[in-house]
């Protein structure tokens, strides 16, 4: 691959609600980011949703260190896991769960990245597992004055996350102060998005630069280069996302995204058996 990584997409996005105890800012479901599904960066003060089944891909819940409680995560595996500010639960949904997630404490904080990752077509249908992690199982460190960093997935600058998951994709929390940078260098063959999460800056790769409002979303395409991530006077958050695009077909329903009608079809009627337990029929 000879060609230098592009921008193909700088947005803002909008903000959806439901009821006063949740908004959420992504693109939903409208842009290309395979190898992600969705990202909706959240805030959440009460229980909103029921508990719900997913199948075929991966849903992941990191909530962000500015976070006023904890997260209570339960599934139809046994998971009954309190994700922490700055920590992290990646659930392989693969032939199936049931889950839930609601703050600890009603009226306090819940500020978080919903992330939804595609997995390859031999993997989508495999038994489903999760993976928990405190803030401190997470890499993470100063890179230079101003500029930090955490691990979310994958590896980068010499830190290494311990999530294991089949499309190996890398995630990040970048923090930059006022006016820093950062270069991230990113393997040619993958593509990805980052998210404005607080403040604004730039974005650059070595062809391409746009500028990330307080709502920005970006999507570099494959090819040679870093990206380059700038912080506007007042400093910012933003999360960075990349992995090999899988180009595989997308079937959804519901809570289910498999790579043809007949696994969602099958999927569906998994759930509708009670194949998938239930949070109170757990192994």
């Amino acid at each position: 691959m000879n060609d230098q990584r592009t921008l193909s997409t700088v947005v803002e996005l909008d903000s959806h609600e439901a009821g006063v105890r949740f908004s959420a800012r992504g693109p939903r479901f409208t842009v290309d980011l395979d190898p992600f599904l969705n990202i909706d960066l959240f805030r959440m003060t009460g229980p909103v949703f029921a508990p719900h089944p997913h199948a075929g891909f991966s849903a992941v819940t990191y909530m962000f260190d500015d976070s006023t409680t904890r997260f209570h995560n339960r599934d139809s595996l046994g998971d009954r896991s309190m994700i922490e500010p700055g920590g992290l639960h990646w659930t392989v949904a693969g032939s199936g769960i049931v889950h839930d997630e609601v703050v600890e404490e009603v009226g306090r904080l819940g500020h978080g990245a919903q992330i939804f990752v595609r997995l390859p077509e031999t993997d989508e249908t495999a038994d489903p597992y999760g993976m928990h992690f405190s803030s401190g199982e997470l890499p993470s460190g100063e890179l230079a004055e101003g500029v930090w960093l955490r691990v979310v997935a994958g590896e980068a600058f010499g830190m290494r996350s311990g999530v294991r998951e089949a499309a190996r994709a890398h995630v990040y929390d970048v923090v930059l102060g006022p006016g820093a940078r950062v270069e991230i260098p990113v393997d040619p063959g993958s593509r990805g998005l980052v998210m404005t999460v607080q403040g604004a800056g730039r974005i650059a790769t070595p062809v391409s630069r746009g500028t990330l409002g307080p709502a920005g979303l970006a999507v570099f395409e494959q090819g040679h280069g870093t990206v380059e991530l700038e912080a506007a006077e007042r400093g910012a958050r933003f999360l960075f996302g990349a992995g090999r695009p899988l180009r595989t077909s997308a079937y959804m329903y519901g809570g289910f995204c498999l790579s043809s009608r007949e696994r969602v079809t099958e999927a569906v009627d998994r759930y509708h058996s009670g194949d998938m337990h239930g949070l109170l029929t757990a192994p």
